[in-house]
């Protein structure tokens, strides 16, 4: 412990002075009334009364006064390992991107390294080891002012690129810092500069090298996988046993996409669907901010729109050729229909031409011109493709003079009874490994009856991706210019085969999208700094400092000032430069000094405000026991003392203290409410999904709406709310109690919204089954009346918005079930509503008021369109049917039109009234 302020116990020396005047201080006069003044004579004295205070009383002050003065005097008490030099201080603080996670916690011991050496009268100098953002490192700051020195500290920050080392080597010889003594502040992460900077500082009479244990820093490694999926593994310089965070896949407006469990240092892989994939922006470690722990995507091969060559009739369900396409393609890709103009006009990734659909010498030099420019043609083949025409030589072959087939092709086509028959169906052969389709598992049942043959070839083997058993080519692709033409040997309707009625055709449509190129075209030669990553996750305008970046040296540069991690590129094109995939594998760096703690660099305590206060006390005490002494109760003393006793008589007989405490908020206040399911991810959506609906609903409407609660039926008082939301997960289990509730709440005018969350859909594409066996499984008792599908004919469709058969929530085109209309015993209103479109996720805000979920696919408009969906519901939870009537006003008008005298139109109405 120290004095700040030693000069204060001078005060001592008063003590004993202090003892003098209290011992000299004789007590109170006592008074007493005499019968007579003749017994004056008899009195005689019993005993001595003291002149001096007692002995307790008088040491009670002298602590009291002691306490003050040394409280006065500023003392401190030091950590257990205090730090102290002899010299001229040099703190050298590592603030790259490293140095994130225990940023908060350097600066404080930076903090108290300063000040203990400046108590010392040492000046402290600091230098920073990260660039600043114009390219230069900062100049070292040198103080002997303790505020000074608190408010550099308090102004720095640190860099979203790593420390320069050669950079801090050249400054500590510059100045001759290594005269001093130095703390490094290490980030712990190795570098090529390490040994540099350590020969540097060896002429140094003291150096200490200060490092953070525990977990971090963390770096997320994000690799693609061919198929569309991704993995995922986290990189951390300390070993972390069993530490596990969660993985976000988010959009570039902040909103997340799906959240992964990932554990450091083990891979994990994370799929998405593609309509998800194609609003997917990057990934991030949930809690954790910077450039090392945010991994980005880019926009250069992000989306890829599929366009669809039509043809008259070929929607045609079960029969056109590309009602199977689209059916195939409606869950994978971004669709387009339209003429060769209409898709070109805006860009593409994918064409896809079925038999037919390439007709005219103009539609085939607009598609090899895209084709050759970057974009992939996927054909099928039919009776138009395998007619003979006027390119066929006579050997029986095409020639190569139509460029929109990958291989020539024979004459006619291969098929059941004809000239060149097989004697059964074909099944499918493995996959080449080459091929993009290799690893995918080929249904049993797959056999090809027809199909168009492929001409021998000596190269026509590098051709083929797919192939049936004889050997014959199913598949068969071709580079053009900067893109690809690959040709199906059958027809995309099942007449050919029954492959398009198979999930392994979605699947190699699949892998065929994601095999093509972006919408964006060609990389340009020098990538320009477009927006860069900060320390807090968000991408900003770029640095000063950073400068192009060729793209050939794109993949091989390093990450620096000049280069920071962010997107490069046009704004529409963008290349991502993340730090994962520019940095060596982290390793620790070798010691600069001697390894110190930061333990010792713990705050100091400063003791004299709590000695005052306890000083101020004991003269309190004294001060009340002296009174007592003397007969004196203080006013202010008895009356808080008498008004105990009414206080507590008045709070335990006040009608509205005890009812406050009982009543729950929902009986002061209308509010939502939702089923607690027990995992924490669900409850949490739900709470800040009812949150953001009602203040949507507040906001529009007269009705003020609270806080959400989370309950749970058969535990829980329902009767106080109108509306009950239920997301159903697949683990849900039967509750009898909770049916019990249910039933009761529905029957005394309750609803209650089910939610199965997008099961099935690209929110949530593999719980179906579960979800649905789920919601069989929790409503088994429910009272469910006969249900229809939700139109915009339903008084839930205009009980506030107008809803044209659009009951969006995170994702759109999901039935809505209601209960049919004509339900008299609950006067014509639903009890239950169920749906897919997981609506929690559309409407929830977090504290910001931003939302943090995304909406599939139609962005801010669709989430626009799922609280107008869910304002109609909480109004026509709160008030019923009352707009149900608005479907009787064009009749209710043509009534009163024929029924008034002054429209001849009017006679003979009553006779025809229905």
């Amino acid at each position: 412990m120290i004095l700040l302020s030693p000069f204060v116990l001078l005060g001592l020396i008063a003590l004993p002075a202090i003892w003098w005047l209290i011992r000299a201080t004789p007590p109170a006069p006592r008074e007493t009334t005499f019968p007579s003044l003749i017994l004056l004579e008899r009195l005689k004295l019993t005993r001595e009364d003291a002149t001096h205070a007692p002995l307790w009383l008088l040491l009670l002050r002298i602590l009291a006064v002691a306490l003050i003065i040394f409280g006065l005097a500023r003392p401190i008490l030091l950590p257990t390992q205090a730090y102290t030099h002899r010299h001229s201080l040099t703190l050298i603080i590592d603030n790259g991107w490293a140095s994130i996670p225990h940023w908060n916690d350097r600066v404080a011991a930076a903090q108290v390294l300063g000040q203990a050496s400046l108590r010392h009268g040492h000046p402290v100098t600091i230098l920073l080891a990260a660039r600043t953002a114009d390219g230069s490192l900062p100049e070292p700051f040198t103080t002997q002012d303790d505020r000074a020195f608190s408010n550099y500290l308090s102004h720095i920050q640190p860099e979203p690129w790593p420390v320069d080392r050669s950079a801090v080597t050249k400054v500590v010889t510059q100045y001759n810092l290594a005269s001093q003594d130095i703390i490094i502040l290490s980030d712990g992460v190795a570098s090529s500069s390490d040994e540099q900077l350590q020969n540097a500082l060896k002429k140094s009479s003291s150096v200490e090298d200060m490092r953070w244990k525990g977990c971090g820093p963390f770096v997320l490694h994000i690799t693609p996988d061919k198929d569309g999926a991704f993995t995922a593994k986290t990189e951390t310089l300390s070993p972390c046993a069993d530490t596990s965070f969660s993985l976000r896949a988010m959009t570039s407006e902040g909103n997340t996409l799906a959240s992964f469990p990932l554990k450091i240092g083990k891979s994990f892989s994370v799929s998405l669907p593609v309509l998800a994939r194609n609003q997917l922006d990057h990934f991030s470690l949930e809690g954790m901010k910077g450039p090392a722990t945010t991994f980005l995507l880019g926009d250069a091969n992000h989306r890829k729109p599929v366009g669809v060559l039509q043809t008259p009739g070929d929607t045609t369900p079960l029969l056109g050729s590309a009602f199977y396409l689209k059916q195939a393609l409606d869950t994978q890709a971004e669709l387009r229909t339209g003429d060769a103009n209409t898709l070109l006009s805006s860009p593409l990734s994918v064409i896809i031409a079925t038999d037919g659909a390439l007709s005219g010498d103009q539609t085939k030099s607009k598609i090899l011109a895209w084709v050759r420019h970057g974009g992939m043609l996927i054909r099928f083949a039919g009776p138009d493709l395998a007619a003979p025409s006027e390119n066929q030589n006579q050997t029986g072959g095409t020639s190569q003079s139509d460029p929109l087939i990958p291989v020539p092709l024979m004459n006619g086509m291969r098929q059941l009874g004809g000239p060149m028959s097989w004697g059964k169906p074909q099944a499918l052969a493995s996959f080449p490994a080459s091929s993009p389709f290799a690893e995918l598992t080929i249904p049993a049942e797959v056999n090809i009856s027809r199909q168009v043959l492929a001409k021998p070839d000596n190269d026509l083997s590098q051709h083929v991706w797919a192939s049936l058993q004889d050997g014959t080519p199913l598949v068969t692709a071709r580079a053009e210019g900067n893109g690809e033409i690959v040709l199906f040997h059958v027809t995309s309707a099942p007449d050919w085969s029954n492959l398009p009625l198979s999930g392994l055709f979605p699947d190699m449509l699949e892998r065929l999208i994601n095999r093509s190129a972006g919408i964006n075209g060609k990389t340009p030669s020098s990538l320009m700094p477009w927006r860069i990553l900060s320390v807090d996750g968000e991408l900003t305008p770029p640095s000063p400092a950073a400068t192009s970046i060729h793209a050939k040296d794109f993949k091989t540069t390093d990450i620096n000032v000049f280069h920071p991690v962010g997107l490069y590129g046009p704004a529409r094109a963008t290349h991502a430069l993340n730090l994962a995939d520019h940095i060596p594998t982290l390793h620790t760096e070798p010691l600069l000094g001697t390894a110190i703690s930061p333990d010792g660099a713990q705050p100091e305590r400063p003791l004299g405000p709590s000695l005052i206060f306890a000083g101020l006390i004991l003269l309190l005490v004294d001060l009340t026991l002296s009174l007592k002494r003397r007969g004196i109760v203080p006013f202010a003393i008895m009356l808080l003392i008498c008004g105990f006793p009414y206080q507590a008589y008045a709070q335990s007989n006040a009608p509205s203290a005890s009812l406050d405490t009982q009543i729950p908020q929902a009986a002061l206040e209308t509010r939502l409410a939702y089923i607690i399911t027990g995992h924490d991810d669900i409850d949490a959506a739900s709470r800040a999904g009812l949150e953001g609906l009602s203040n949507y609903t507040s906001a529009r409407s007269s009705a003020s709406l609270g806080h959400p609660d989370g309950v749970i039926p058969g535990k829980d008082d329902l009767a106080f709310y109108p509306l009950l939301y239920w997301p159903i997960t697949a683990d849900a289990q039967p509750d009898p109690a909770r049916i019990k509730a249910l039933n009761a709440f529905m029957e005394h005018g309750g609803i209650l919204l089910i939610d199965e969350q997008g099961a099935g859909t690209e929110v949530n594409p593999s719980s179906m089954t579960a979800i649905r066996t789920a919601l069989q499984r929790v409503t088994d008792g429910l009272t469910i009346p006969p249900l229809t599908t939700l139109n915009d004919k339903n008084v839930l469709s205009h009980t506030f918005y107008l809803l044209h058969n659009n009951f969006s929530g995170r994702i759109s085109g999901e039935p809505v079930y209601i209960a049919r209309e004509g339900d008299e015993a609950n006067d014509d209103v639903s009890p239950v509503i169920i749906g897919n479109a997981d609506w929690a996720h559309a409407w929830a805000t977090d504290t910001s008021g931003n939302h943090p979920y995304a909406v599939i696919p139609g962005g801010e408009d669709q989430r626009t369109l799922a609280y107008r969906f869910g304002m109609n519901v909480v109004l026509y939870a709160l008030t019923g049917n009352y707009k149900a009537d608005q479907a009787h006003y064009p009749e209710m008008l043509h009534r009163l039109g024929q029924n008034s005298p002054n429209d001849p139109s009017s006679q003979g109405a009553e006779g025809n009234a229905p």
